[in-house]
């Protein structure tokens, strides 16, 4: 088992006050009266264009909500909830609670020795004393969230340091493409759709008006993305001396005329790599399930293999 140490990369905002359900439900893309202490839900903060300014998981707890985000989205989520507050009962903060993260292949067993516990389904929560488990996977195959009082963490920590390693940064890269979790710089940019990132349960199209509804409510009804993501689990041909690079074009294979994805995420996966591309729709719909896409068509050195779905609850 495996826990991430002194990353901090995730952030909790803690959202309290008597107006705070309502509030929320006007502002994100998810279904808030959907949340339970026992049931979570992913969710985004979106522009007026449809497209994400945020991502986060949504955990209802005592006294109010919490959305774990990333660091680099943290300050816009909680600027742009903060900014629209005028007479509603609303407070964020962001120094209450600390997040965890257990994860690898014996990452249940590891959540037993630490008399720890956590529900069946994806983001279902066990309040565990003053701490919360959540079945969050991050990193394939499996993970937690443990999130505890901030003013605990280093407690907690040291009881991890005991039971668990601490992975490494390229170790934590390659699995979040194996489980296929796309990251904010690489596969969410400023203009990137949820429906483009595999987010569809990250939206309510049937409650209230929110920020980027409309637009998004056009896409599902008339239209559709012209982009989505996928995995692909690469298996090396040829021996050289070069590597994939994020930005590289994938092609059909064989006799591609034209490239139909390209490499947004990429790592070495023991003798090959695995990569998260970005697809074009037209492909996605024409194409077959098993059809295979090469990087590097013309070069000593090709990778190979197939479109695999990225992560989905």
């Amino acid at each position: 088992m495996y826990h991430q140490g002194t990353d901090r990369s995730l952030v909790i905002l803690f959202v309290s006050g008597k107006d705070s359900k309502d509030y929320l439900q006007r502002m994100v893309s998810c279904d808030v009266t959907k949340v339970s202490p026992q049931q979570g839900c992913r969710g985004t903060l979106l522009d007026g264009k449809g497209r994400i300014q945020a991502a986060f998981d949504l955990l209802q707890v005592e006294g109010g909500y919490m959305l774990v985000t990333g660091r680099d989205q943290s300050e816009i989520l909680r600027s742009r909830l903060m900014g629209m507050v005028i007479l509603e009962d609303v407070e964020i903060d962001t120094q209450t609670y600390q997040w965890i993260h257990l994860h690898g292949d014996d990452a249940e067993e590891g959540l037993a020795q630490l008399e720890l516990e956590a529900g069946p389904d994806f983001l279902s929560v066990r309040q565990v004393n003053d701490a919360w488990v959540v079945r969050r996977p991050r990193f394939h195959p499996t993970g937690f969230d443990w999130i505890v009082a901030a003013n605990h963490v280093d407690e907690v920590t040291d009881k991890l340091n005991a039971t668990a390693d601490v992975a490494n940064d390229s170790d934590r890269e390659l699995g979040r493409i194996l489980l296929g979790l796309p990251k904010v710089g690489a596969e969410i940019g400023d203009r990137t759709l949820p429906p483009e990132v595999g987010f569809a349960d990250a939206v309510a199209y049937d409650k209230g008006c929110y920020a980027g509804q409309e637009v998004l409510a056009r896409i599902r009804t008339y239209g559709h993305v012209n982009r989505e993501i996928r995995r692909i689990d690469f298996n090396a041909e040829g021996s050289g001396e070069q590597q994939p690079q994020v930005g590289d074009d994938v092609w059909p294979h064989p006799n591609g005329e034209k490239p139909v994805a390209k490499i947004t995420s990429i790592a070495k996966n023991g003798e090959s790599w695995a990569a998260i591309v970005s697809v074009r729709y037209r492909y996605l719909s024409e194409a077959a399930e098993d059809e295979l896409l090469v990087w590097n068509p013309d070069g000593e050195v090709q990778l190979t293999g197939t479109l695999q779905q990225v992560f989905a609850p």
